[in-house]
């Protein structure tokens, strides 16, 4: 079977599903490549934003489309060339500030000077960084990876969620929802590039007011209707945040100061975080006005958007005041604070939302083996992380010089990663599966008793009775074979034995889902009752009530349970044949008695 959300997906027409991959393959390769960028720049392979070392504002006092230089760095190629503060600047089209270009790059930069226009080659060069600037951008790295962490989920979401429109407006909110928004890579730099990045930059970031309507939509589906006052307030407050982020583009490309606004960036980020406080407020208040369930779930929506906000904030600030990106200024503290709310401890609560409580049916079985392995491979990564802070943090000359310290640093993360893998699995095996545990062990717990029921028909009613336990009242039936070759239920139903299905589990001997073999048999799942490579019979499953799918442990213990059922009904056959043999045999055995006696009387 398969989901609302999978369902939807699978209708769509091609171009569709092939569009929506794309966008979100470059979403993937834009964030990805923020952190490669930021690694070349550091590397000296990159210059700096600020592509002539100069620190630049829009100024109501610069011509059109010019930037006023309001810093020059002292011996760098600006400098060298003459720029002075107090100059105008116009550099050309493809040298955006968000875009780092190759050092050795030779850009064109217009320079006005009272009036008078002239134009310069710059050569690209490295950023000059002292030790503060270099660890401040190792810090920003952190924003960068909790942004791709973030844009990850939101991906998933919308690709899993397709036609639920509520996990829709949420995937679509989280993919720019995290600080600075999609900078243009260094490898699209080029005329044409650039304005596709640029184009697909605004459209994304504008998908962030799709938060805002989530959390109104979310509110309604959960409680109650919204009165229609706060839906004309929302319209209100998207107009007012959609017209801001319009002319802070248009400032910001056409390098112009607008009355007011100015450059519009920090109403901009102050509308962000409103948004935000939006959602807040009404995930605030379906907790309170929600019951059971679903007040859990609202509980974890209301953390995760709280880690949002405040990550967002931390970010905003560490960024307030900083010149360019070479700037020292900010806490770091702002950078690993924003980094644990908004990339760590966010989207964690947000995935446990969403894959333990079902906050949205996205047609998606957790697998207990993927997730474990996830665990595994963030823990190596951590430990290796580790690692290098641990070699960082001590003398060079300590495990360098010493075979044996380097030893007892690997020996002792290995024994301390061992001990900690264990207790983050059985952490995880009781949040994530401890339910699942609970549910199939009652399930083998039948299985085991099962071989001790002496009446087939018991045994049949008994095990129907806890395959709707297990499966929490999914519809099911048990069929046997009948003289004819057919196989029947209880209730008289019956089924060709040349059916796509049946053929199915006799070939593969192991359990089919009807649907995707044409066949017409209406159930999600088939389980055979193998007895010497035949089919004795076969247990039919319809649909969760729920809607979700069967996982795969679900689908192996119950085609393990079928198998030894069918085994012991079976064997009661078996038995009970037996006994009607030996019964028979008693019989004959006094009728021919009988009979010899009458024999004998007569002669």
């Amino acid at each position: 079977m398969t989901g609302r959300g999978e369902t939807a997906k699978l209708n769509w027409p091609r171009w569709q599903q092939v569009l929506l991959a794309v966008v979100l393959a470059m979403l993937a390769a834009t964030r990805l490549s923020q952190l490669a960028d930021d690694a070349a720049y550091r590397a000296g392979l990159l210059g700096p934003m600020a592509i002539i070392s100069t620190s630049t504002t829009s100024s109501v006092d610069a011509p059109r489309h010019f930037y006023k230089v309001i810093a020059v760095e002292p011996g760098g190629p600006a400098d060298r060339a003459g720029f002075r503060v107090g100059d105008s600047i116009r550099p050309d089209i493809q040298a955006f500030f968000n875009i780092r270009q190759p050092v050795g790059k030779i850009r064109l930069i217009e320079r006005d000077r009272a009036g008078a226009r002239s134009l310069h080659r710059i050569t690209q060069e490295p950023a000059r960084l002292n030790a503060a600037q270099q660890q401040y951008q190792k810090w920003l790295a952190l924003n960068r990876l909790a942004a791709f962490i973030t844009a990850a989920i939101g991906c998933f979401i919308l690709w899993r969620g397709w036609g639920n429109s509520t996990a829709m407006l949420l995937g679509a909110g989280m993919v720019p929802l995290y600080i600075g928004g999609i900078t243009i890579p260094a490898w699209a730099g080029g005329m044409v590039a650039s304005q596709v990045f640029t184009a697909l930059t605004v459209t994304l970031l504008l998908l962030f007011n799709a938060l805002p309507v989530f959390a109104m939509r979310h509110y309604e589906d959960t409680v109650a209707p919204l009165p229609a006052w706060l839906w004309r307030g929302l319209k209100v407050f998207l107009t007012f945040s959609l017209l801001s982020f319009g002319l802070n583009v248009l400032a910001s490309y056409s390098g112009t100061v607008l009355p007011v606004w100015d450059t519009g960036e920090g109403l901009v980020r102050i509308t962000a975080l409103l948004g935000l406080l939006w959602c807040l407020g009404l995930l605030y208040a379906a907790w309170r006005r929600s019951e059971g369930p679903a007040r859990n779930r609202n509980a974890l929506m209301l953390f995760a958007f709280a880690a949002f906000f405040a990550g967002a904030a931390a970010g905003i600030a560490s960024f307030t005041g900083s010149a360019a990106m070479t700037s020292s200024t900010a806490s770091p503290w702002l950078h690993v604070t924003s980094f644990v709310m908004a990339g760590l401890i966010a989207p964690v609560l947000m995935a446990y939302a969403i894959l333990r409580h079902r906050l949205f049916d996205l047609g998606f079985a957790v697998n207990r083996t993927l997730v474990f392995g996830a665990i595994g491979v963030l823990l190596l990564v951590s430990f290796a992380l580790i690692e290098w802070a641990i070699k960082q943090a001590i003398p060079k000359v300590w495990y360098g010089g010493s075979v044996y310290i380097s030893a007892g640093i690997a020996v002792s993360l290995y024994l301390l990663f061992n001990r900690i893998h264990h207790k983050v699995e059985h952490a995880i095996e009781r949040l994530f599966f401890h339910k699942w545990q609970l549910n199939e062990q009652a399930l083998r717990r039948f299985v085991r008793a099962a071989a001790h029921i002496e009446k087939p028909e018991a045994l049949a009613g008994n095990f129907v009775a806890e395959l709707v336990r297990f499966t929490g009242g999914a519809k099911r039936a048990i069929y046997a074979r009948t003289a004819e070759g057919h196989y029947a239920d209880a209730s008289g139903a019956t089924i060709d034995a040349d059916d796509p299905a049946l053929a199915a589990m006799r070939a593969e001997q192991g359990s089919v889902v009807p649907a995707e073999l044409n066949s017409s048999i209406e159930a999600a799942l088939a389980l055979p009752m193998m007895h010497q490579a035949a089919l004795a019979g076969f247990v039919l499953l319809g649909p969760k009530t729920t809607g979700e799918d069967y996982r795969p442990d679900e689908v192996e213990v119950l085609g393990w349970a079928t198998q030894q059922v069918g085994l012991d009904l079976q064997a009661i056959r078996v038995r009970d044949l037996e006994l009607t043999n030996l019964k028979l045999v008693e019989r004959n055995h006094a009728l021919s008695e009988i009979l010899t006696g009458s024999s004998l009387a007569k002669t």
